[in-house]
């Protein structure tokens, strides 16, 4: 029975009791480090959609599409024709020029890198983990494991026990997986793990003595002109590989041009073009389009995709020298929900743009222009349409003078009760390992701006948030030395008894994860609610994804009992109660 399975569901009943601060079997330790902003370097040319071939009234029907969905959540878009950006859109508050999470598309960056060493011949395809790690081998293990290739790690078909679970377990990743059984022989199935990236991580480590972050820079991000990048490292010291990069889109979009332009940039041949072929073909049968090595094959005929969770894309379509990328904050653990079925839709095997250029349509570029100020903010937006969902939670208070409300909160503070809601998202705690240590205090000021200032005191740390009504206002957040930007925007509300409420939305750009608040007056005392965007149904799916019912610590009875008298409906249950806690606070004298 895999040993880290006990670490999840720890893990899991510790969140769902409300515990808070250091809960987890990995040591914590600040490295993320801060957004520095300036121009992008060797950026591309900007161009009309006409010029390159594409219709402006297509990319208006897209772009609203995708705003108009309630499920797809698109935070960047950017489209490139013929080497030329002829779409550039981010979604308020979002901004333009910003570094975005990539989670698992930094693995075909990753897959960039191992096909550099393969080049410089430090390692090969054929070779297995017990080749390259050695000193990991023990004689029980190896009974457990069959032989895998850095091919399977490419490729997905390790089979090895030691999954994305394996990340919470502890410190030592590269022993846990070394120590792990197989669960068929490798090569014979797909079977998607994360921990197979970090693996091939260890093994640039192990083999250039540079992590793999620091192997990419002068053959790969300095080359391209990447200088905003950042990529976590495990407790170990090594790149994370499969997840934990952040990464601004415009170079994101380049590293798909590289790929789909055979390795070559500006004349240069930045990668092997021979690996560029094989990565971008398909190497395991994934009951889809197919997998490369670390490369997601897409729809169209000959395209392929660096895929993250959430939505976060850069989708290649060599037959169209077309190349569509995004970032979102949606529940698609895989590409599959509403944003893939809108690109699919726009992008995919139905859509063929002209071969030549079309005339200029000065009205619909006009529109698209308009479109793509209202949504990043820069105009003013049109009125809302009705949506359906937590928007109307509660009823929006219009009588109600924000100055006059400033002025009476200030200088007042709440102590809260049970100290479980921290203003991270839960879901990015778990991700970074960052767990709150529990709001412990709610106040209210504002600044020399006359902007309405929340304070959050979570353990030693007191954050100062700007909160702006018509538009969200930023402040940066210090998360056990992380920092964070946080886009904070709210409005006011009355729930059915009649209380006041304020309805604060906590934005953190670089994670694409949202935190709602709702912060409930009664008199001397409070009531705050936790919600998150993407939130529940993400966790409960990532629930099953990563400790599920397949998963050997089922098989005990305790687990297995609740499994089968509650079934999952027992998890939502709980995963809902996880996701939406809720606190009480006293006015302090």
């Amino acid at each position: 029975m895999a040993g880290f399975d006990f670490s999840f569901w720890s893990l899991f009943f510790k969140l769902v009791s409300g515990q808070t601060g250091d809960i987890s079997n990995v040591t914590f330790r600040p490295q993320k480090a801060r957004f520095e902003g300036g121009p992008i370097r060797q950026a591309f040319e900007r161009a009309t959609p006409e010029s390159q071939g594409v219709d402006s009234l297509h990319l208006l029907h897209f772009l609203d599409e995708m705003a108009d969905d309630p499920e797809a959540s698109p935070h960047h878009i950017m489209i490139l024709r013929h080497g030329k950006v002829i779409l550039e859109c981010s979604f308020a508050p979002y901004e333009k020029g910003m570094w975005h999470i990539t989670h698992s598309m930094s693995k075909s960056i990753t897959g960039m890198a191992v096909g550099l060493a393969i080049h410089e011949g430090r390692l090969r395809l054929d070779e297995t983990l017990d080749e390259i790690f050695p000193q990991y081998v023990k004689l029980f293990a190896r009974l457990r494991q069959k032989p895998v290739t850095v091919r399977n790690l490419l490729n997905m078909t390790s089979e090895v026990e030691f999954s994305e679970a394996g990340a919470i377990s502890g410190d030592n990743w590269l022993a846990g997986y070394m120590a792990s059984a197989t669960k068929c022989e490798p090569g014979t199935k797909f079977d998607y793990n994360s921990m197979n990236s970090y693996m091939l991580s260890a093994i640039i480590q192990e083999r250039t003595g540079m992590t793999l972050f620091d192997y990419l820079k002068p053959r790969l991000f300095d080359p391209l002109g990447i200088d905003q990048v950042f990529w976590e490292e495990s407790p170990e010291g090594v790149t994370k590989a499969g997840w934990g990069m952040y990464l601004r889109p415009e170079d994101a979009l380049k590293l798909g041009w590289l790929y789909m332009k055979g390795g070559r940039w500006k004349g240069r041949q930045i990668i092997p073009e021979d690996w560029v072929l094989e990565s971008t073909r398909m190497q395991a049968d994934n009951g889809k389009f197919g997998y490369g090595y670390q490369i997601w094959m897409e729809q169209r005929p000959g395209s392929f995709a660096f895929n993250g969770l959430f939505g976060q894309n850069v989708i290649c379509c060599p037959d169209d020298d077309l190349i569509i990328m995004c970032n979102a904050g949606n529940r698609e653990l895989f590409a599959g929900g509403s944003l893939t079925s809108i690109l699919r839709k726009y992008w995919g095997v139905g859509y063929e743009p002209s071969a030549a250029p079309l005339p200029e349509n000065i009205m619909a570029h006009r529109r698209l222009l308009t479109r793509v100020g209202q949504l990043d903010g820069s105009l003013p937006a049109p009125p809302p349409k009705p949506k359906i969902g937590w928007q109307l939670v509660l009823k929006p208070v219009e009588v109600i003078d924000r100055t006059y409300l400033m002025e009476t909160l200030k200088g007042h503070t709440f102590v809260m009760q049970r100290r479980q809601i921290g203003i991270f998202p839960l879901i990015s705690q778990v991700m970074h390992v960052n767990f709150t240590d529990g709001i412990s205090k709610i106040g209210f000021d504002e600044d020399p701006d006359t902007c309405f200032v929340i304070l959050f005191e979570e353990g030693e740390t007191l954050h100062r948030i700007r909160v702006g009504f018509d538009r969200a206002e930023k402040s940066t957040v210090d998360l056990h030395g992380d920092p964070y930007l946080v886009a904070a925007k709210g409005r006011l509300a009355t729930d059915e008894n009649g209380r006041l409420a304020i309805i604060l939305d906590l934005t953190f750009p670089e994670e694409g994860m949202t935190r709602r608040l709702k912060i409930f007056f009664d008199g001397d005392e409070i009531e705050v609610r936790g919600n998150e965007k993407p939130g529940d149904a993400v966790a409960a799916d990532a629930l099953e994804y990563t400790g599920g019912t397949d998963r050997p610590l089922t098989k005990l009875p305790i687990i297995r009992h609740i499994l089968e008298g509650g079934g999952l409906d027992f998890m939502d249950l709980t995963v809902q109660s996880t996701m939406h806690p809720v606190d009480f606070g006293k006015l302090e004298m």
